[in-house]
């Protein structure tokens, strides 16, 4: 064992890399490992802030409006841009590191003695610690793509995001008018899968697609939410009705609806609401450190709300504003993913024998079509 090199405590040349972009090289040869990005809708504005304020702008859909009859000598009207400020904030930024001691490398050189490979576990731990660190900033931004769109609102709590900041609110802006909430018996579920004897959902969805203005547009929906939805007595007795329009019993209707698959459910109910449905099925982790049995607790939660629809416009209705990260030092001790806007910093601590990998992204999903999106809460 050699004892007295830096080299076999630093990770990142034990894993076989070098030159002056090694941990970057390998971040890029490495990128069909980490999760998939969603944030749909909200695609990343082209150019990378230095500051962290933002501004969110309200744009209009619908047809522009006709120029102006004059006489000859006359001047027209001026052109409205359609657009104002609706609220100002600060970016907010997300962290995750990963650090690596004397006794992890100890560790790892007692397992090559068995392997024959300290390159080998070198090169599969330094890819677990980038696929974890890239990996936490997918999950967030995906997370808070589907919170803005499903909530209306990007929430920082002590649930979503134990050990860091709490109590902020990033608002999507979406008017008081656009959201409707079912109380009392009207909700669809009042506990699990309870149905409110009130509760009517397809006569809901149609109500809410009534609203739609100006473009094109889809529902989205939990997964498992929509699957409950499929479920849900009155839905099948309408898509019953669907398919054998003629009848009149809904008993029959609804087993009629029962004995369809979920895939074909769907397509009749998206035939009947008039609006293709898209189910987001996406689940993120909160790690929390338990003090009183000294553990770290994992916690999966939907990403999507699982109480709410919502009907948006199809393509881009806003963006992803993100600031530029600031290197300091040289070349090799970084790497960068998304376009530059995530940053992964290494750095070699000799006294302690420790290195830390750290990553850092500032971003915020943003909408720009506010007053065309809306939400149904449905319990």
């Amino acid at each position: 064992m050699n004892t007295g090199d830096k080299f076999f405590f630093d990770l990142i040349t034990e894993a076989g890399l070098s030159g002056k972009k090694k941990l970057q090289t390998f971040v890029d040869s490495s990128e069909e490992f980490y999760n998939k990005l969603d944030i749909s809708g909200f695609p990343f504005s082209p150019d990378q802030q230095i500051d962290f304020g933002f501004e969110q702008i309200s744009k209009e859909y619908g047809m522009n409006a006709m120029a102006t009859w004059t006489d000859v000598d006359s001047p027209g009207t001026p052109v409205s841009l359609d657009s104002h400020i609706l609220q100002t904030g600060k970016i907010p930024r997300q962290k995750k590191y990963a650090a690596f001691s004397e006794t992890d490398y100890r560790k790892m050189a007692q397992r090559a003695l068995v392997t024959g490979s300290r390159l080998e576990l070198a090169q599969d731990a330094l890819l677990e610690t980038n696929k974890k660190l890239i990996d936490s900033h997918t999950n967030s931004n995906t997370y808070m793509r589907h919170q803005m769109v499903s909530t209306g609102a990007f929430e920082l709590t002590a649930d979503n995001n134990a050990g860091g900041v709490s109590g902020v609110v990033f608002s999507a802006s979406i008017p008081e008018g656009n959201k409707i909430v079912k109380t009392s018996t009207a909700r669809w579920f009042t506990t699990g899968t309870t149905e409110g004897t009130a509760s009517d959902p397809v006569k809901d969805l149609l109500e809410l697609a009534e609203k739609a203005k100006g473009t094109s547009y889809h529902f989205e929906v939990d997964a498992l939410t929509l699957k409950k939805t499929l479920s849900h007595s009155k839905v099948l007795q309408r898509i019953g009705y669907s398919v054998s329009p003629a009848m009149s019993d809904d008993t029959i209707a609804q087993n009629i609806g029962a004995n369809l698959l979920d895939s074909q459910r769907k397509e009749r109910l998206e035939s009947i609401i008039g609006f293709p449905i898209v189910a987001i099925d996406s689940e993120s982790r909160v790690e929390k450190f338990n003090k009183k049995e000294n553990k770290i607790e994992r916690v999966d939660i939907r990403s999507f709300n699982e109480d709410s629809w919502a009907l948006i416009p199809n393509g881009n209705i806003g963006e992803t504003l993100s600031v530029a990260p600031l290197k300091v030092g040289g070349a090799e001790n970084f790497a960068s993913y998304y376009g530059g806007r995530l940053l992964l910093t290494y750095e070699f601590i000799p006294r302690k024998k420790e290195q830390i990998i750290e990553s850092e992204m500032s971003t915020l999903v943003v909408p720009t079509t506010p007053n065309y999106m809306y939400i149904l809460k449905i319990k």
